[in-house]
């Protein structure tokens, strides 16, 4: 922008000149061909308007000069201001420059703080909230619920064996207290169950008695069938001779 207006002002003032060089070759130009030889003339109005070019050509160099010099001044002015530029871009460049080592220096120390950090052994503190809602609070509750059925289970089931077994020995008891002192089979328990206890023939009077109540078992299950057989072998014998007096009427 500013070549161009410094071309256009050197341009104007060529022209200015050329117009000049040319008004002042002009009236002598027109003197020598206005004016033949053999002519007097009076020259008086031509001196006049000569001196008139005069002072219009002196004036006009007046005005060339100092537009040449203001043109000076400018070009002076243009390239101060052009080297002003280039040292604000110059410091400006310098700026950028220590900005972005100072980030560097700053990120470098961030990594190696970061760097550190990763290799030291973190504490962690971790707190503990009961939350009835929580998962692992149902389950706990769950757990516990299901233990305290459990064990209510198995000591019933340890009440009713102690129960079963104290009502045992008092059917020996009681069938001791029956029985004669000197009765075979009371000496026989009593030798090999407390005075010379026998494993061997424990073992064989636990199978006996196994044997024996399941035994029981079977002949009272099969008196219960053949008690409801007796008694549906009624119903139908009733059943029967209802029918046959219903036919006879």
């Amino acid at each position: 922008m500013k070549e161009e207006l410094l071309e256009a002002i050197y341009g104007t003032v060529e022209r200015l000149e050329q117009k000049v060089d040319e008004l002042s070759a002009s009236p002598k130009n027109t003197e020598a061909e206005s004016t033949p030889a053999s002519v007097s003339v009076d020259t008086s109005k031509l001196e006049k308007a000569i001196l008139a070019m005069a002072v219009k050509e002196g004036e006009a160099i007046d005005k060339l000069v100092r537009l040449r010099e203001a043109i000076c001044i400018f070009t002076d002015l243009t390239k101060k201001e052009a080297s002003k530029d280039e040292q604000r871009s110059k410091l400006l460049f310098d700026t950028v420059n220590q900005v972005k080592q100072e980030l560097n220096a700053t990120s470098k120390v961030v990594q190696d703080k970061l760097h550190a950090m990763d290799n030291t052994p973190l504490k962690k503190v971790v707190t503990h909230r009961f939350e009835p809602t929580s998962k692992s609070v149902l389950l706990f509750i769950g757990g516990l619920a299901l233990s305290l059925v459990l064990s209510i289970w198995g000591n019933l089931t340890q009440w009713r064996a102690h129960q079963d077994w104290e009502e045992a020995d008092l059917k020996y008891r009681a069938l001791k207290m029956v029985l004669p002192s000197d009765d075979p089979n009371i000496r026989y328990i009593e030798k090999h169950f407390s005075v010379c206890r026998d494993e061997k023939v424990i073992d064989d009077v636990r199978s006996r008695v196994t044997v024996y109540e399941d035994s029981i078992f079977r002949y009272h299950k099969m008196v219960e069938i053949a008690a409801y057989k007796d008694s549906l072998a009624r119903k139908l014998t009733n059943e029967s001779n209802e029918i046959k007096r219903l036919i006879k009427k």
